[in-house]
C-alpha cells in the first residue's frame, strides 16, 4: 500500500443505502471508498457518519483532535479528506454556503493547529460535496443553488488556509429519489472523477 486515506464525511461518504428498510450501506463494491481501495493502491479507511454535520460543538472538536492524533501514528503518507456540507445546509431553515463555509473555516483552522498536520505526517484536502437536486429532502431553490455555491466557497477558503481541494460540481453525479444521497452509479462516478484526477499523487513530504 502507498499509505492511508482517511475519508471523513457524511451519509455518501459512509455509503448509506436510501432504498434499504434499515438504514442499510451498499456493499463494498459499490461504495466509492471501496472502489478506491481495491483500485487506487492506498488504503481508504471510511470514516462517513450519517447526519454528520461539521464539527462545530467542544465535543465534537476534541473528539476530531483525537482522531487526528490516533490517526498520525499510522505510516505515512497520511490524507485527510473532508467532504461535509450538506446536512448543515440541511438543517438549517435559511440555508447559506456562506455560513458553511465560515463553519468549516472554524474546523479546518483547529486541525491546521494540530501537531500531527503541522509536522506534514497528515495531510488535508477539502472535498466539495456533489450539488443537492429537487427530491423529496430537498425542496425550494434556494437550498439547491447554495449547494451550488458551495463548491466556490470551499475553494476560496481552501486557497486561504493553503489545503487542497477538490471541486466536484461538474462531476453531475447521479443522485436518488430524495436529491441528496448518492445512487450506485452516484457512487461508481465519484469514485472514477478521483481515480481520474489521480489526487493522492500530489502528497508533498
Amino acid at each position: 500500500m502507498e499509505g492511508t486515506i482517511i475519508c471523513y464525511g457524511d451519509s455518501n461518504t459512509y455509503g448509506y443505502d436510501p432504498c434499504s428498510l434499515m438504514g442499510e450501506r451498499y456493499p463494498h463494491r459499490i461504495r466509492w471508498t471501496g472502489i478506491l481501495n481495491d483500485r487506487s493502491g492506498w488504503e481508504i479507511r471510511n470514516h462517513g457518519v450519517n447526519g454528520r454535520c461539521i464539527p462545530h460543538d467542544p465535543s465534537q472538536l476534541r473528539f476530531a483532535c483525537k482522531q487526528t492524533e490516533d490517526w498520525s501514528k499510522l505510516e505515512s503518507p497520511v490524507w485527510l479528506w473532508i467532504m461535509l456540507g450538506t446536512n448543515d445546509l440541511l438543517m438549517d431553515p435559511e440555508p447559506e454556503a456562506e455560513k458553511v463555509r465560515n463553519r468549516m473555516q472554524h474546523f479546518l483552522q483547529l486541525l491546521l493547529k494540530q501537531q500531527a498536520v503541522q509536522q506534514g505526517k497528515i495531510q488535508l484536502r477539502l472535498i466539495s460535496p456533489p450539488p443537492m437536486t429537487p427530491g423529496a429532502w430537498v425542496e425550494g431553490e434556494q437550498i439547491i443553488r447554495e449547494s451550488r455555491n458551495l463548491e466556490k466557497e470551499y475553494k476560496n477558503l481552501s486557497r486561504e488556509l493553503g489545503i487542497c481541494f477538490t471541486g466536484t460540481g461538474s462531476w453531475k453525479i447521479p443522485l436518488v429519489f430524495d436529491g441528496v444521497h448518492f445512487s450506485e452509479q452516484g457512487h461508481r462516478n465519484f469514485a472514477e472523477g478521483l481515480l481520474q484526477e489521480n489526487i493522492w499523487q500530489k502528497y508533498s513530504r
